[in-house]
């Protein structure tokens, strides 16, 4: 297998000698490795994509995959644990009773008609359809699909509008957006879901969705603002769903302007600004450390940022495994593999010692001062309205959220280990990877019952975990 090292060294030369390719192949087929264009020789792609569904989080072939394994007894161990554990959650039971909303209210409640939130009706439903989706696949019980498709049509049916008075609705738009568009395009096949009301649902999206991403993308609310006023986070879930959507009704367009997006976007989802500092570990690794945009913020926000970046990346690459002709699909091979620096920094910014997980009691393996930190200036003499909202971080956040978990890490530890077939890179990423598996997702106790849950689609161990 290639070390990250050597694959840097290789990308370096080939840039050099005319940016030849170089691929590898494994059983997971050819990998291309060539390093992404910089920045400043940015094209932007205008493809033509070919859809095999489902290509969203996961193929049709990782779903056989799965379910052969645990069919013939040959799944791992982690993997038959996180599929009974799946089996067992809350938002997977037959007799989950779904509420949709004729509005989702996430923020400022004054003057929308309602008398407070109500997105925990979304977020939940949304969840719930998803991960009976997955049952259904892998269990090959049509209860599973019926009751999934009949949440997404009573919201299709009933829900009209994304609403508050302050641009916290958009959070609702990204994180659920692309939860219950996952949810659709795992569903599509199912034989028992009309045409006519999977035709109504991808409208649904199309028009309550896709158009509150867009526009926070384009504007970030206007301009009172600057384009990185507002955190990684916020542009990260916008994408996740507007390209989960642009899947799900096979728009080229919209999965264009994502990927365009994500190598040279204006805010702070953008490759060239998740990341605000590279550095090498401290603690002696040699490991690259890709410092998150969050990361002085809170701990909370800066793993969101890194796990909701771990499923927009995902979801590009399952697209990519059907168009492999379009390198930049391939976000997790970015500007030098440096989602796995953003992995490895996020990680060891919040992993402990002498405990089998990451929430509990121990050392942490290094203190927030010692943390490597370039200095980030926050909306500093910006031209957003409000002058007096900005930020100058000097150092790793040492708050109360630090340590605490969310899942993703699976995906980056996998994808680089077992699809790129990295030998090094991921010390940290690994050792969190561990500590959580199963990962599992919503409904899990290690992960709360609030909005927190909710941002990642989790369920990684089942889906991606090889031996």
């Amino acid at each position: 297998m290639k070390s990250k090292n050597q694959i840097l060294a290789m990308g370096l030369a080939l840039l050099l000698t005319g940016g030849l390719a170089s691929c590898q192949t494994n059983e997971w087929g050819t990998v291309d490795l060539t390093l992404t264009e910089q920045d400043d020789i940015y094209e932007p792609v205008n493809e033509s994509y070919t859809y095999n569904h489902p290509c969203a989080m996961f193929s049709q072939a990782d779903f056989d995959r799965v379910k052969a394994s645990l069919d013939d007894g040959s799944a791992p161990a982690a993997v038959v644990e996180e599929y009974n554990f799946l089996k067992g959650n809350r938002y997977t039971q037959l007799s989950y009773t779904a509420s949709p909303q004729e509005a989702i209210i996430r923020g400022g409640y004054t003057g929308t008609g309602f008398s407070s939130e109500n997105y925990s009706y979304a977020m939940r439903d949304a969840a719930a359809a998803y991960q009976m989706g997955l049952m259904w696949k892998l269990s090959g019980d049509d209860q599973y699909a019926e009751k999934a498709v009949s949440i997404l049509n009573a919201w299709a049916l009933t829900c009209k509008k994304i609403d508050s008075n302050d641009a916290n609705q958009v959070l609702a738009a990204g994180a659920q957006g692309y939860t219950f568009a996952n949810a659709g395009e795992i569903l599509r096949d199912y034989e028992g879901w009309d045409a006519s009301k999977f035709e109504e649902f991808k409208t649904w999206m199309l028009t309550v969705f896709a158009p509150k991403n867009k526009n926070f993308l384009d504007t970030h609310t206007g301009s009172n603002v600057c384009s990185d006023h507002y955190w990684s986070n916020w542009d990260l879930v916008n994408l996740c769903s507007y390209l989960s959507i642009g899947i799900l009704t096979e728009n080229d367009e919209m999965v264009n302007y994502v990927v365009n997006y994500f190598y040279n976007g204006e805010g702070n989802g953008c490759i060239k600004k998740l990341i605000q500092g590279t550095h090498t570990d401290p603690l002696g690794t040699g490991e690259i450390l890709c410092q998150d945009q969050e990361s002085g913020r809170d701990q909370g926000h800066a793993e969101m940022s890194c796990m909701v970046a771990a499923n927009l990346a995902q979801m590009a690459y399952t697209l990519y495994t059907v168009n492999p002709s379009v390198s930049k699909l391939d976000f997790f091979s970015a500007n030098n593999n440096a989602l796995l620096g953003l992995a490895e920094y996020v990680a060891l910014s919040n992993l402990k010692s002498g405990s089998d997980n990451a929430n509990s009691t121990g050392t942490w393996l290094i203190s927030a001062a010692d943390m490597p930190f370039t200095t980030y200036y926050y909306c500093v003499d910006c031209v957003c309205k409000d002058k007096n909202h900005g930020a100058t971080h000097t150092q790793l956040a040492d708050d109360s959220g630090r340590g605490r978990v969310r899942p993703g890490f699976e995906i980056y530890y996998m994808h680089y280990t077992k699809v790129k077939g990295l030998s090094d890179g991921f010390v940290y990423t690994k050792q969190f990877a561990d500590k959580l598996r199963p990962e599992c997702g919503a409904g899990d106790e290690r992960y709360g019952s609030n909005s927190g849950a909710f941002d990642q689609l989790g369920w990684g161990t089942l889906m991606l975990y090889r031996e």
